[in-house]
């Protein structure tokens, strides 16, 4: 029984990242309908598997429009989860195939400016020769 409420009320999260995605373009700088959903289901006292959902989301390789832009929208969220998630969805952001999920995860990055990620982006090798020098400028920055 816990495990189905449970699993609607992803499925609810989910619905609710796509209809604010599918409602207004994100745009950067600019507060967007899913940063709500996002807050509204952190709040819902079941912090734990909401981190899951969000992770699951981020990095979802059959929609990386869609996990980019969820991306996006934590990395605008001062310090969610603790810096070894941070890390983890930057990690393994940077490696889907997809490259907006890819510069999604090196702005998060930047945005969440956490030392430790100064290092992910450091081990990160690109394909995308610009892209690999991007990455290493964020690095560069984070270690100022």
């Amino acid at each position: 029984m816990i495990a189905t409420r449970q699993a609607q009320a992803r499925r609810r999260f989910l619905n609710g990242l796509h209809a604010a995605f599918d409602s207004e373009p994100l745009e950067d700088g600019v507060a967007h309908p899913a940063e709500r959903v996002i807050g509204a289901a952190l709040e819902s006292g079941n912090r734990p598997a909401v981190l899951g959902w969000i992770q699951g989301a981020c990095l979802d390789p059959d929609d990386p429009a869609f996990a980019a832009g969820v991306l996006l929208c934590i990395a605008w969220q001062p310090r969610l989860g603790d810096a070894t998630w941070r890390a983890e969805i930057v990690r393994r952001a940077l490696a889907a195939a997809d490259v907006a999920m890819r510069d999604a995860a090196v702005q998060a990055a930047e945005t969440w400016g956490d030392a430790g990620l100064q290092q992910v982006l450091r081990d990160h090798a690109d394909p995308v020769p610009w892209f690999n020098h991007y990455a290493r400028g964020v690095a560069d920055d984070l270690a100022r």
